[in-house]
């Protein structure tokens, strides 16, 4: 039998050492692996044990071929391992307090949004309506047909306590809903723009998106007349909030930020760079104390001078309350204060406010005196009834003594 001699050094083997025993068959040979022991490898000693046929030289360079394939499989490319991200949300903390009833939510007068701690749940549900229920087939949220709204809102209304008499609560879930759906919007272009060609992105479909839905939308992306820049890159102020709103932030952050200035650097303070989020947002910040200083407030105690300042510097825009969010109820511009008509239709707003209030007040006492009357008469059938019942068991009685008799 022939054996093969010690390795050297990256598994090069010696050359073979001959014996005189007989020659036997060649064994069938083992695919190529890794040997990381100096263990009796079976393609060497096959090759070995051809030797005296083929010759020693021969067999060397069998050997060192087979040891080259070996090498070239070891170097092939391996491809990357895909790493684990996070998966979709399952909606957990939703369905814990869900099976109770439904969830309340605390929104304070002058608010559009939630700031108690169910507010993260409130706009994770919101975000899971629009994923699966809504129709992403318009360009934005305001395209969106008044029927398929109201399919949303009511879903909305069935999961959480909401006063839909008031005004404010009625603006929390339209906002909510416009958000995350142009927030979902905007991350299905951002998928869109990840592949080189139109058609790279037709075949490169989110699963959580419908054929139809997913090639409405790049036909739309790719033509002509769609807008290259959005609204993102047009924004010059960022701040470092995260998702949450800003009413839940001044919730938490009640005592680190005692009035606007100082919630707006803590929104707009990175702590990553130890600086500002950008120039932007430096300079407004710079600009404000530069403008409470000039009205010489003791440090900054007066709430109402660093409001005036904090929207002074910000400026006002129609519908949303800039530095605030969506969550908060606009103030009007001093230019709309000083209008004549808007000051005759607020008075007017006041008004209505007051007497819808009292109409309220009287419709509730309506109600509780209905309740009491109910309660009334069915006490009086009990009543009667017990009263017929009795009358009719003593004519009875009667009628059998009389026939005694």
């Amino acid at each position: 039998m022939y054996k093969s001699g010690k390795r050297f050094r990256r598994g090069r083997p010696r050359r073979p050492l001959i014996n005189s025993s007989p020659i036997k068959e060649v064994p069938d040979l083992v695919p190529p692996t890794t040997v990381l022991r100096d263990e009796e490898d079976p393609i060497i000693d096959a090759l070995a044990e051809v030797v005296p046929e083929m010759g020693i030289e021969e067999a060397n360079h069998e050997v060192q071929h087979d040891i080259n394939e070996r090498d070239n499989l070891t170097d092939m490319p391996v491809p990357p391992i895909k790493k684990r991200g996070r998966g979709p949300a399952k909606g957990t903390a939703f369905e814990r307090l869900r099976k109770y009833g439904k969830i309340p939510l605390n929104i304070k007068d002058g608010h559009r949004g939630p700031s108690c701690e169910n507010a993260t749940i409130f706009s994770s549900r919101v975000s899971w309506i629009i994923r699966v229920h809504a129709e992403m087939r318009h360009a934005s949220w305001s395209a969106v047909g008044d029927k398929e709204k109201h399919e949303l809102i009511t879903r909305v209304r069935g999961d959480f306590e909401l006063d839909w008499t008031k005004e404010n609560h009625r603006e929390a879930v339209v906002n909510a809903l416009a958000d995350k759906y142009n927030a979902y919007h905007y991350e299905l272009h951002k998928h869109y723009r990840k592949f080189a060609t139109h058609e790279e992105a037709l075949a490169g479909r989110k699963e959580s998106v419908e054929p139809h839905v997913w090639e409405w939308l790049c036909e739309r992306w790719a033509s002509g007349a769609f807008k290259k820049h959005n609204n993102r890159k047009k924004q010059k102020v960022r701040h470092t909030g995260g998702r949450k709103s800003f009413v839940r932030l001044m919730e938490e952050r009640g005592e680190e930020a005692p009035n606007l200035i100082e919630f707006y650097k803590q929104t707009h303070w990175s702590r990553e760079k130890g600086k500002f989020i950008n120039a932007a947002s430096e300079f407004n910040y710079n600009l404000m104390l530069e403008r409470l200083n000039e009205k010489g407030t003791e440090e900054d105690q007066d709430d109402d001078a660093t409001a005036d300042v904090f929207k002074e510097v910000l400026g006002y825009k129609s519908g949303y309350a800039l530095g605030l969010g969506h969550s908060v109820i606009p103030e009007p511009s001093p230019f709309m204060q000083k209008n004549k008509t808007f000051k005759r239709l607020a008075e007017e707003n006041e008004r209505n406010k007051t007497c819808a209030n009292h109409y309220k007040t009287q419709l509730e006492s309506l109600l509780g005196e209905m309740v009491d009357l109910r309660k009334q008469f069915s006490e009086h059938d009990r009543q009667i009834n017990m009263i017929s019942s009795q009358l009719e068991s003593n004519r009875e009685s009667q009628q059998e003594t009389l026939g005694d008799v």
